[in-house]
C-alpha cells in the first residue's frame, strides 16, 4: 500500500498547511504592529503604502504576496555609499554651521516640513550658545512617494541578564528593543549592580550602561555624608540640604561634643546598609563605642505629617551626561508612609521602628500597613496625590519641588569631579553618544516648615511591581527612559566598520591619512576652537588646522544631536540641570569649581582621629601579614632544655590546672534537691499564672512574635476570642 495516497497522509498534510499559513499570518501582523510602534517612538513616517493615508498615499504599484520582511526591502531605495557617513540615523544628521545646527542635505523635492513639527531652540553650553532645529515628523505631499533612509538595518538589542525585574525585558520588548545575552552585540546593558571595570573598557562606541562610573560617591551613606560636609565648609550659607551629620569613629568627639551641648535625639546608621537594616534611635551618645563604624545624624523631630503619620518621597531622577552635566526628573514618583501614627520619640517610642522609620521593607512587615487603590489613602502614595493634598492646604507645589529640584543637583554637584575625571578614563573613545545613562532614587524628607532634607540616595532603585500604585509609577518611568536614551542616534555596523578599519590601520601601517584620536561628547571641555557666542564662527580658522576644527566641530555636531534628541523625547521627565532660567545656570556655575578638596578637612580633630586609625588599621595589617610569613617560613627548632627547678614548677602548675578543671562529685541526694526545687519553681510560675500575664502584655503592646503563638496556640486563641487568661482556671 502506498502511504503518500492514503487519506491519513493528506489530511497531514492539510494541517501542515493550514500551520505554515496561519504561522505566517501571526508573523506578518506581529511585523506590522512592530513597525508602526517603531516609527511612532522614532518619530519617522513609515515608507510601506499601507501606512500612508488616503489622500496622500502614491498609487501602489502590483505588489506580489510576500512576506512582510521582503516587503521592507522592495520599498526601500538602493544604498548610497558616501565616505564617513552612516545611512541615515534616526535622527537628521546636524553640523555646526555659523553657530547653527543645520541640516546637512536638503529635502526631498515634493517634501513640506510644516513649523509645528520642527524643535527650535537655544542651547546654553559651557558660555556656548547653539540654535538647534529638530525636525520630528516629515509630511508627504499629495501625489508624491515618501521613502526615507532608515536609521539601521539591525534591531536596537537590550541586555537584561544581570537584571532581576521582568518588568525591564518586557517592556524593552513593547519599545521595539531584541533581548540578548551579555556576550552578544548589545546596545544597552541593564545591571541591578555596579560593573566591574572590565565591562566599561570592553564597551563599544554605540554601547549604553545604565551605571556611571564613580556613582558610589553618592550612593553609599558614609561617602555621601563626607561629600556633603566638604560642600558645606565650602558653601556654608548654599548646603544647609541634609541634617547634621558625623561618621564615627572619625568624628566621634565632635558628635560627643556636639550631644554635650545640644539635647536633641540622633538616628544612627550604618555605612553601607539598605532597606531599614540595623538603624536606631537614641538620646545618649555614650552608649555608642568608640571604634563603632556608623553614620550619626540628627533625628528631624517635626517632620511634615499627613493623616497623622510620617513620609517620605522617593523622587525618580535621570541622568544622561556627567560632562556636560545633564539632570532629568520624573514628574511621578512615590510616597512612603509609616504605618504607626507619629509622636516626638522619646525614650519609651524610640524603638518602634514603624512610627519613625519610612522604608517599605520596614513597614510592609506591620499589620497596620494598608493598600489602597485611591490616590489619597494606603501606605504608598503618588507624587500627585501629595501634590494634590498640598494644594488644598494651600501650600505652593512649584516652590516646593523647586527646591527639592535644588536640592537634587547640589547632592549630584557634590560628587561632579569624581565622576567627570571617572567617565572620561573609562570611555575615552565614546565620540557619538554617552556611554551611561543612570536612574537614581532620591529619599527626601520634608519637614513641617516644607524644607526638603536629602536622607540617601540609591543607585538601583527597587523595581519591583507588588502594588498597583507601582506598577502606575514605575512601567511609565522605565518606558520614557528606554525612550530618552539616545540609542538610536547611532549606527551599529558603521561604527563596527570604522573600528575594523582603524584596527587594520594600525596593524598594518597603512599610509594615507593617520586615524587620529576620536573626540569625545563633551560639553566642548576638549574643545580647542574658540567659538563667539553671537556669531559662532570658530576663530583661528584660516590659521588653524582644518582636521582639528573639522574633528572638534563634529564634537560639537553629535552633542547637539543628543541634546536635541534629549529635549524632543523627555516624556513625562522635566531637565533641571542645565536649568532652563539663565539666573539659576548662573547660581550653579560657581559649584563646579570645586578646588582644594583635600585640604578641607585638615589640621582638624576629625582628621587627626582618621590618621590615628588608618595608622593603627595599617600597623595591624603590617603585623599580621608578618605573623603568617613566619609561620609559612619557619623551620623546626631543637627545644631548648630548661632548667629542672622551672620545669618542676611547670608541672606542678599544670597538675594544679587539671585538678580544678576535673569535675567534682554529685550525690543522689544533691540531685534529687535540684530536682525538687525545680518542680517548686515549675509550681510557683503555673499558679502565679507568670507566663499568662506576660502573654497578655505582649499582646496588648502589639509585640507577639510568630514564634509565641506558635508554641503557646491555645493562649493566643483564647486572647483573639476575648477571654482574660489571667482569670481562667488551669
Amino acid at each position: 500500500m502506498n502511504l503518500k495516497n492514503s487519506k491519513f497522509y493528506k489530511r497531514i498534510q492539510e494541517l501542515r498547511n493550514f500551520s505554515k499559513e496561519k504561522v505566517r499570518k501571526d508573523r506578518e501582523n506581529r511585523t506590522r504592529v512592530s513597525r508602526a510602534l517603531k516609527m511612532a517612538i522614532t518619530e519617522q513616517p513609515c515608507s510601506d503604502r499601507e501606512w500612508f493615508s488616503s489622500e496622500h498615499s502614491p498609487s501602489p504599484p502590483p505588489v506580489q504576496a510576500i512576506s512582510p520582511r521582503r516587503r521592507v526591502k522592495a520599498y526601500r531605495h538602493p544604498k548610497k555609499k558616501a565616505a564617513g557617513k552612516p545611512m541615515g540615523n534616526l535622527f537628521t544628521d546636524y553640523r555646526l554651521n555659523g553657530g547653527q545646527c543645520s541640516d546637512r542635505k536638503s529635502p526631498t523635492p515634493g517634501l513640506r516640513a510644516s513649523a509645528e513639527a520642527k524643535l527650535q531652540g537655544f542651547i546654553q553650553l559651557n558660555n556656548k550658545r547653539y540654535r538647534v532645529e529638530c525636525p520630528t515628523r516629515v509630511v508627504a505631499s499629495p501625489g508624491v512617494s515618501l521613502n526615507p533612509e532608515r536609521s539601521s538595518d539591525t534591531k536596537s538589542t537590550i541586555c537584561v541578564s544581570n537584571s532581576r525585574y521582568t518588568m525591564i525585558g518586557k517592556i524593552s520588548k513593547t519599545l521595539g528593543f531584541k533581548l540578548v545575552k551579555e556576550s552578544k552585540l548589545w546596545n544597552i546593558f541593564w545591571s541591578d549592580s555596579f560593573p566591574g571595570v572590565e565591562l566599561f573598557k570592553n564597551m563599544k562606541r554605540f554601547q549604553q550602561i545604565n551605571h556611571f562610573p564613580g556613582m558610589i560617591e553618592i550612593c553609599r551613606k558614609d561617602l555621601l555624608s563626607r561629600n556633603l560636609n566638604r560642600m558645606l565648609k565650602i558653601y556654608p550659607f548654599d548646603y544647609k540640604i541634609f541634617p547634621r551629620t558625623w561618621m564615627l569613629p572619625a568624628d566621634y568627639g565632635d558628635a560627643m561634643n556636639y550631644a554635650l551641648t545640644h539635647k536633641r535625639t540622633f538616628i544612627l546608621k550604618p555605612d553601607s546598609g539598605a532597606q531599614g537594616r540595623g538603624i536606631w534611635l537614641t538620646n545618649e551618645l555614650k552608649s555608642i563605642g568608640p571604634h563603632d563604624r556608623l553614620i550619626c545624624q540628627t533625628y528631624i523631630h517635626r517632620p511634615l505629617l499627613i493623616d497623622g503619620y510620617k513620609f517620605d518621597l522617593r523622587v525618580y531622577t535621570l541622568i544622561t551626561s556627567v560632562d556636560p552635566l545633564r539632570i532629568f526628573v520624573y514628574n511621578e514618583g512615590l510616597a512612603r508612609f509609616a504605618t504607626n501614627k507619629y509622636v516626638e520619640p522619646t525614650p519609651g517610642n524610640s524603638n518602634d521602628l514603624y512610627m519613625h522609620l519610612t522604608n517599605y521593607s520596614v513597614n510592609k512587615r506591620n499589620s497596620h500597613y494598608e493598600l489602597c487603590d485611591n490616590d489619597d489613602c494606603g501606605s504608598k502614595r503618588k507624587l500627585s496625590a501629595i501634590n494634590n493634598w498640598m494644594r488644598r492646604h494651600n501650600y505652593d507645589v512649584n516652590e516646593f519641588w523647586t527646591n527639592v529640584d535644588d536640592v537634587i543637583i547640589k547632592t549630584v554637584l557634590s560628587a561632579w569631579p569624581v565622576l567627570k575625571h571617572n567617565y572620561h578614563a573609562c570611555f575615552p573613545g565614546h565620540d557619538k553618544i554617552q556611554a551611561c545613562f543612570e536612574i537614581l532614587g532620591f529619599d527626601i524628607l520634608v519637614d513641617w516648615k516644607l524644607k526638603p532634607y536629602i536622607l540617601e540616595v540609591n543607585h538601583s532603585p527597587s523595581f519591583h511591581t507588588n502594588e498597583q500604585v507601582d506598577r502606575e509609577v514605575k512601567r511609565p518611568l522605565i518606558r520614557d527612559t528606554l525612550n530618552l536614551v539616545s540609542t538610536g542616534l547611532v549606527d551599529k555596523r558603521q561604527i563596527l566598520r570604522e573600528d575594523r578599519k582603524r584596527v587594520k590601520q594600525r596593524l598594518l601601517k597603512t599610509r594615507g591619512e593617520p586615524a587620529g584620536p576620536r573626540p569625545r561628547v563633551n560639553g566642548g571641555s576638549a574643545s580647542k576652537a574658540k567659538i563667539d557666542t553671537n556669531l559662532g564662527n570658530p576663530e583661528g580658522l584660516a590659521n588653524g588646522n582644518p582636521n582639528k576644527i573639522s574633528a572638534e566641530t563634529e564634537e560639537e555636531g553629535a552633542l547637539a544631536r543628543q541634546v536635541a534628541w534629549e529635549d524632543s523625547h523627555m516624556g513625562n521627565f522635566r531637565r533641571i540641570m542645565p536649568p532652563p532660567d539663565a539666573s539659576k545656570a548662573d547660581y550653579y556655575t560657581r559649584f563646579f569649581g570645586q578646588t582644594n578638596q583635600v585640604s578641607i578637612f585638615a589640621e582638624t580633630a576629625a582628621s587627626k582621629k582618621r590618621e590615628d586609625l588608618a595608622r593603627k588599621m595599617r600597623l595591624q595589617i603590617e603585623e599580621k601579614k608578618a605573623k603568617q610569613e613566619q609561620m609559612l617560613n619557619a623551620r623546626p627548632k631543637r627545644a631548648r632544655l630548661l632548667p629542672r627547678a622551672v620545669r618542676e614548677k611547670n608541672r606542678m602548675t599544670l597538675f594544679r590546672m587539671k585538678e580544678n578543671w576535673a569535675p567534682g562529685f554529685i550525690s543522689d541526694a544533691e540531685e534529687r534537691l535540684r530536682h525538687t526545687w525545680l518542680h517548686t519553681r515549675t509550681e510557683s510560675i503555673r499558679t502565679l499564672k507568670i507566663t499568662e500575664n506576660i502573654y497578655t502584655s505582649l499582646y496588648e503592646t502589639g509585640h507577639l512574635t510568630n514564634t509565641d503563638m506558635i508554641v503557646y496556640p491555645h493562649l493566643y486563641h483564647n486572647l483573639i476570642n476575648g477571654f482574660d487568661i489571667r482569670r481562667l482556671h488551669p
